[in-house]
């Protein structure tokens, strides 16, 4: 990539892998593109001339694809400058699987709601990357979306409690069935859950175990554990209400995987 474009010579630009998140038409010919950065965290920048362009961005701003980018850094609430776009891979079978695609939308529409510009950390980048390539390439897709909450929401300190009982410490027993209550952020066993009057959500002690593992296994070693369907039914409930309470608002691409 040129380290500098006439534009922007007077500012300082820097190369970053980056994943697009969001990508909207600016004007006759601009784009404003929203990326999550591997160094940096997200960013949101101005893509000059893009909807024109048939070298430095065409078929390369597509939402999920992952780039390397020449860019500056936003200053004083402006826009980040995009100079040029390397294509590293556009997870193609993301767009054309409507499942896969679902998933994917749910995934970007949560980082969008829990990051902010230039909050960067060192393992969401390798986690985005790691679900949109496996969601492209793995033949079952359907513990992808499960895997990648129990990680994401360990990553921005949200990590809800699923090893023990909250009231009374008890550990996970099988054939227990433990509640989850919202409100609390942990887990009650049977004895403990008689009196509380909160939300709460059933999950399974095999499911509770599962998780467990999910969130110790490093990512290259995921796609290796297997959930029985009970397990993958009471995890994507317990995500989509978690995230919900947590976020105080709908994850609107969520309807769209229940149908």
């Amino acid at each position: 990539m040129a380290s500098s474009t006439p534009e922007q010579g007077a500012k300082q630009q820097i190369e970053s892998a980056a994943i697009v998140l969001d990508c909207r038409d600016h004007g006759e010919s601009d784009k404003i593109v929203t990326f999550f950065c591997r160094d940096i965290g997200r960013i949101t920048g101005i893509a000059k001339g893009a909807k024109r362009s048939k070298k430095r961005f065409v078929n390369k701003l597509e939402i999920f694809s992952s780039l390397r980018i020449l860019h500056t850094l936003p200053q004083n609430g402006r826009l980040a400058f995009i100079a040029e776009a390397e294509l590293l891979d556009g997870f193609i079978t993301l767009r054309t699987d409507v499942s896969r695609y679902t998933i994917a939308s749910i995934i970007r529409e949560t980082v969008l709601l829990a990051t902010k510009d230039l909050e960067g950390d060192a393992e969401l980048y390798p986690l985005l990357h790691w679900v949109l390539h496996t969601l492209n390439t793995s033949k079952n897709s359907d513990p992808v979306l499960i895997f990648f909450f129990i990680r994401f929401f360990a990553i921005i300190g949200y990590s809800p409690n699923l090893t023990n009982c909250s009231d009374c410490g008890c550990q996970l027993v099988q054939n227990e069935m433990f509640s989850f209550h919202l409100q609390s952020g942990g887990i009650l066993c049977s004895r403990c859950n008689k009196d509380k009057q909160s939300t709460r959500i059933r999950l399974s002690c095999g499911t509770l175990r599962s998780l467990d593992m999910a969130l110790k296994q490093p990512l290259d070693r995921l796609q290796r554990l297997q959930l029985t369907e009970q397990s993958r039914r009471e995890a994507l409930s317990f995500f989509h209400l978690y995230a919900r309470q947590l976020f105080q608002r709908e994850i609107v691409s969520w309807q769209f995987l229940d149908t």
